[in-house]
């Protein structure tokens, strides 16, 4: 291949010779195929090559060889080999050794202890949904019979459960800026934002109103020199705040610093949707842009005629633990594996649930190793449950529920150090999930490795299916989950809307910036929401007792931003706040009466 590419290219690529035909010396006339041959003669010459036929030949064969990962630049990013890409073949050797220092034990054994654990699991399950369907056990199903006694079935659901934001009314309205001021004073986040340099400094412990000043301006996306015009802060010292300590790391850093505080308050345990378990959910959601960037894409359906960019969020608990820019061309599940593991905060993530974009063929193996439950939200159940997979052979299981194949284990086993390979590349982060779980969907030449980890892959997604049919409650824990995410959502196009909504970065880290700015903004709304919440906690549990306490308070939610004014002149300086925090504890005591009042009436 390599010698073709150089001899027929020095000969016709990069000279205007079209429809010019030639004689190819003998040993590169071997090397392609008779039938191939045939259709590169010259029509009108007998015996000679025509040079145009060869050079689409040529890119028909480099197209062939790019996706067999046969041909690459290991210079590139996207095109260099997947091997490239991945561990030495050595390092597997020291499986045990890397898993002990991560924490992560299965990854060694993930073929061997963790594949036999996992196939008892699905068998399990297996046995549970299809005996409670037939004891009558699991009332959530309905099945009906039609006329050639062919059997259906469906689930039912609960209501919803809608989360008060109402509560929040009982607050007096303030200024974002001074909220972001008393919240910043509170975590003393000021010494977190560092300069960009590390000598040479001219500002080193700027003022925290012009730091304000410049994370409200990226935030609600309009220009410092806008700020300037709407605030009491000069266009030069704004300018040189802002390209001195706003940059990606120092918001990263503050932002931890709030996730980590609203973790930390004891009334965070009451969004907790299963005891002792933190469910995340991870979505995206799409931005036009103004600008033209390598991340902007055109999307009809999302921008109309212009282009934009996916800002992907990790929510949990009502806490937005981590959020990352992506290409709308780009899909959500290549990235849910670095979102949770670049999780850098204090909150740990037990399980993650997403919509269908978060499901690819790998992703449950994935989030497997480094012990985080995949629970995606299946829209079609009833379809899913159609291509399940059990550990022996159909033929062994009766019931409603039957699976449609077995599990390749032997495949599974055969590839046992390959898979391993990839476990711990993600793991050492040799290179984002996003690169590795698309080549290796996209290379023919790692075909079998693929099919194994796909095989897998099949193992849990099918104990999901199955759990999802036989448990009610597990599909309004995911349900929950999706709908706070929507609930912040909202909270971040209402930010982002100061500015009609547009990302303007003139760069990729530009855009990276804006968006860190506005989770700060949100994260600073959510914590001030949470900080008058515990006070009414505390109360309650002292006069009714922790779990009155928590029923009261649990669908309460803190993404909540009526009480806050976005816009107008902005005047940075001291101000004190001043909250009756009694009036929120009279409204959660009379919402516990009426609650009272209606179970009396049932």
């Amino acid at each position: 291949m390599n010698s073709l590419l150089e001899e027929w290219g020095c000969i016709y690529l990069g000279k205007k010779q079209q429809n010019k035909a030639i004689s190819l010396p003998d040993d590169l006339i071997k090397k392609i195929p008779g039938s191939q041959l045939i259709l590169l003669q010259d029509n009108k010459i007998p015996g000679q090559i025509n040079l145009a036929k060869v050079e689409f030949y040529l890119y028909q064969k480099m197209f062939h060889h790019i996706e067999r990962g046969r041909l690459f630049c290991n210079h590139s990013v996207s095109y260099c080999s997947l091997d490239y890409d991945l561990i030495p073949e050595e390092t597997v050797e020291n499986a045990y050794e890397i898993a002990k220092q991560f924490g992560y034990s299965k990854i060694p054994v993930y073929c061997d202890e963790r594949l036999d654990h996992a196939l008892m699991e699905l068998e399990a399950a297996w046995k549970q949904t299809n005996v409670n369907i037939e004891n009558g056990n699991n009332t959530d199903i309905k099945i009906e019979v039609d006329k050639e006694g062919k059997s259906t079935w469906k689930l039912t659901y609960d209501a919803e459960t809608t989360e008060d934001t109402d509560f929040f009314n009982l607050l007096p309205k303030q200024d974002i800026a001074d909220i972001m001021k008393l919240m910043g004073d509170k975590l003393i986040i000021w010494p977190l934002l560092t300069h960009i340099k590390d000598r040479y400094k001219k500002h080193k412990f700027p003022d925290p109103f012009v730091l304000l000043a410049c994370v409200l301006s990226e935030a609600f996306g309009f220009s410092i020199k806008k700020m300037a015009e709407m605030s009491n802060v000069s266009y030069d010292h704004l300018r040189a705040i802002n390209e001195s300590f706003i940059h990606i790391e120092n918001l990263h850093k503050v932002n931890n610093a709030f996730s980590n505080y609203i973790h930390g308050l004891p009334v965070s345990r009451v969004w907790d949707l299963q005891d002792n378990t933190i469910i995340a959910d991870a979505d995206a959601q799409k931005f036009e842009t103004n600008r033209h960037t390598i991340q902007s894409r055109f999307s009809s359906k999302y921008f109309g005629s212009y282009k934009g960019i996916s800002v992907y969020t990790l929510l949990a608990n009502h806490i937005p633990v981590n959020s990352k820019v992506i290409g709308p061309n780009e899909h959500e599940s290549h990235h849910l594996y670095d979102i949770l593991y670049g999780n850098e905060t204090n909150i740990p993530i037990h399980k993650v649930t997403g919509d269908t974009h978060s499901i690819n063929q790998a992703n449950f193996v994935a989030l497997d190793s480094i012990d985080i439950a995949f629970i995606p939200h299946i829209k079609h159940i009833q379809e899913a449950a159609t291509q399940l997979y059990s550990a022996h052979e159909p033929a062994h299981y009766h019931g409603l529920i039957k699976p449609m194949e077995k599990i390749n284990i032997s495949l599974i086993k055969s590839e046992k150090r390959g898979i391993i390979r990839i476990l711990l590349s993600l793991l050492l982060q040799e290179n984002t999930q996003a690169v590795i779980i698309r080549k290796l969907s996209s290379h023919k030449r790692y075909s079998r490795l693929r099919a194994a980890l796909w095989e897998y892959n099949k193992i849990f997604k099918s104990i999901h299916v199955l759990n999802l049919i036989n448990d009610m409650q597990l599909r309004k824990v995911i349900k929950t989950a999706r709908n706070r995410t929507e609930s912040y959502h909202q909270l971040q196009r209402a930010i982002r809307k100061i500015y009609s909504g547009v990302f303007k970065g003139k760069k990729i880290i530009d855009n990276a910036i804006s968006n860190q700015a506005t989770r700060l903004v949100a994260n600073a709304i959510i914590a001030y929401n949470a900080m008058f919440l515990e006070e009414v906690y505390q109360c309650l549990v002292l006069k009714f007792g922790e779990k009155i306490a928590k029923f009261i308070l649990m669908n309460i939610s803190p993404v909540a931003w009526q009480h806050f004014l976005f816009t107008g002149r902005y005047h940075f300086k001291h101000k004190l706040i001043e909250v009756d925090v009694s009036k929120l504890i009279e409204a959660a005591e009379e919402k516990w009466k009426k609650s009272q009042g209606q179970q009396e009436k049932i």
